[in-house]
């Protein structure tokens, strides 16, 4: 499964014994493979930097970097890093929008290639631009897209709780609604899933959660009940368990009873089954009479 997470420059780094120094810079190849990262720890004048695998990195969020070796063997320069031709991207990097700075980079864990640059604009936040609008001219990094252009970055935690907070708020919702909706935030994109009374409850969800500034995109994959009694039917008929039955679905919330007659307790099993699989689906009851077909 493909994991994109945030790796922020001054993001403290974890080592096997202890925490030390933070990340201040993140070396890229010419297709843009993260490869190392540099680390800077130490006091005052006691102070110095080691560039180490992104490879020895077991995980990285908004505000940590977990390595897999000690701080030791780490600033004794034990870890060697990636020897491949690379730049560095850093706070100091040059933009050609002198109005923001490098704040970090967007990377896929699985092949730890850079999706998106993080820029920060001071106190007004920070920003994403995916690295197919950037390009090196030089030791300038330029960007096609204007700063003003570009969608805010926000950490998906507070993404998250902004969510909750905005759904929780909301007058248009049902407390079932509110309850039985689900939402989850990877890297700005939201997916939301679970279950609503009606279709318009989770258009109005949807509306809430594309307001919330950091969110790039809405995944909905949530089921209403009428909706979801319409899939069941025809699930029912693909599996060919309607034959010679009279199937009746009710929803509420996704928690389902089937009503009607089958031929034999073989077909109530099988409808049972097929409705328990259908997205959406949290609970089935069956009232289903089994009456054989005459003669």
């Amino acid at each position: 499964m493909r994991r994109i997470s945030a790796l922020r420059l001054g993001s403290r780094a974890r080592f096997k014994d202890r925490w030390s120094g933070s990340i201040t810079a993140i070396e890229i190849t010419e297709d843009w493979e993260a490869v190392n990262a540099v680390v800077e720890g130490g006091f005052l004048l006691w102070r110095s930097s080691v560039r180490l695998p992104l490879s020895a990195a077991s995980d990285w969020t908004d505000d940590c970097v977990t390595f897999t070796c000690t701080s030791r063997q780490a600033f004794r320069h034990e870890v060697p890093p990636v020897a491949v031709p690379s730049r560095p991207i850093g706070s100091d990097t040059p933009l050609s929008a002198p109005s923001v700075s490098i704040a970090g980079a967007l990377i896929n864990q699985a092949d730890r290639k850079v999706q998106e640059i993080i820029l920060s604009r001071g106190v007004a936040g920070h920003l994403r631009i995916p690295v197919t609008d950037v390009l090196f001219e030089g030791k300038t990094l330029a960007l096609a897209v204007q700063p003003e252009a570009l969608p805010q970055y926000r950490p998906d935690a507070e993404i998250d709780r902004s969510i909750r907070r905005a759904i929780r708020e909301d007058r248009g919702l049902t407390a079932d609604d509110k309850r039985s909706l689900h939402f989850a935030v990877a890297s700005g994109v939201v997916t939301m899933s679970g279950n609503a009374r009606v279709e318009n409850a989770r258009a109005r969800a949807i509306e809430i959660v594309q307001a919330i500034s950091g969110v790039t995109r809405v995944d909905d994959a949530s089921q209403d009940d009428l909706s979801l009694e319409t899939a069941i039917g025809l699930a029912l008929d693909r599996a060919g368990v309607g034959r010679h039955s009279k199937i009746y679905a009710r929803s509420s919330l996704g928690k389902l009873q089937l009503y009607g007659y089958v031929p034999s307790g073989t077909a109530r099993d099988d409808a049972v089954r097929v409705a328990s699989g259908v997205a959406g689906v949290r609970e089935v009851t069956s009232r289903l009479e089994v009456k054989p077909a005459a003669g």
